[in-house]
């Protein structure tokens, strides 16, 4: 295997459904879930009570008890009171959307933007030395604010998104900037997946994440491989880049190795996420 490094209540009475109830003693801790829009149903909060359970038993919990709230409107997940809740947000509020974005470099990105765009003096650039990182910059998370209104502000840039990838270690969130194709979608979504499961590189035990394309898809990448040898595809959940693994040789197999500084337990949030249905219903936890 060549490796790639790296969801109108239409009812009259209250009505309570519970979803795969694990049942829990001792100290508890509550979250209630939110959904926005005006497409919810008891159809639908039930499902993304379903999928958020599976989620969690995925991940590992094993006490937990999931209501769902029909009259409210709302979903109710019960937690051992040592539950570490912004380790699992995700879990429950993510829609859970995968696609594989080719990636435009730091270089190129300045070609994309108009002359004197703000973007780069708001970010923390250390990527100039770095031809091929597609990363347009950094900022610590008490200063994103600055940079979310100012995209807001701007107008598109064709055939790219600027999405966030996930807070690291050092509480600072990057802006890459991905490809899109000229209707802006992305090279590869999750139907275009057959399997992705965890691994462990050999010798080293590394934990690592494996994915196995569908035939259909299986040239798709080979070219983008081909096209992108030393640059990044990107993997995205829910436009939040999780995963930028540089592309070292052509993947014509349609088996992928994504190795990198991740641990076992951020691998099976990862799995969590993209081995279960995606939400049908956009949810807000509620502090």
């Amino acid at each position: 295997m060549k490796r790639f490094i790296c969801l109108f209540i239409s009812i009259v009475i209250s009505l309570t459904l519970t979803s795969a109830v694990q049942v829990i003693s001792g100290k508890t801790k509550i979250i209630i879930l939110q959904p926005t829009g005006n497409d919810v149903t008891s159809t639908s909060l039930k499902q993304s009570a379903d999928i958020i359970s599976a989620r969690l038993k995925f991940y590992g919990l094993t006490s937990f008890e999931i209501n769902v709230s029909v009259d409210k409107g709302q979903i109710k997940v019960q937690l051992a009171d040592d539950t570490e809740i912004s380790g699992i947000e995700g879990l429950l509020t993510s829609r859970g959307q995968l696609a594989f974005y080719e990636t435009y470099t730091h270089n190129e990105i300045k070609d994309l933007l108009k002359p004197g765009d703000q973007l780069f003096e708001l970010l923390k650039s250390d990527q100039g030395n770095n031809a091929t990182d597609p990363r347009v910059g950094c900022i610590n998370s008490g200063n994103r604010k600055k940079v979310d209104d100012y995209l807001r502000s701007m107008s598109p840039v064709r055939n790219c998104n600027l999405f966030w990838g996930v807070e690291s270690k050092k509480s600072e969130y990057c802006l890459f900037a991905l490809k899109t194709s000229k209707e802006g979608k992305p090279l590869l979504v999750r139907s275009d997946v057959e399997t992705i499961k965890s691994g462990v590189t050999k010798g080293s035990q590394v934990p690592v994440t494996q994915f196995k394309l569908k035939s259909s898809a299986i040239s798709i990448f080979a070219d983008a491989t081909k096209n992108n040898l030393n640059k990044a595809i990107a993997i995205v959940i829910d436009d939040q880049v999780y995963y930028w693994p540089v592309v070292r040789s052509v993947i014509d197999s349609g088996e992928i190795e994504v190795t990198g500084s991740f641990t076992e337990k951020e691998v099976n949030y990862f799995l969590a996420l993209v081995n279960n249905e995606s939400l049908p219903l956009s949810l807000n936890l509620l502090k």
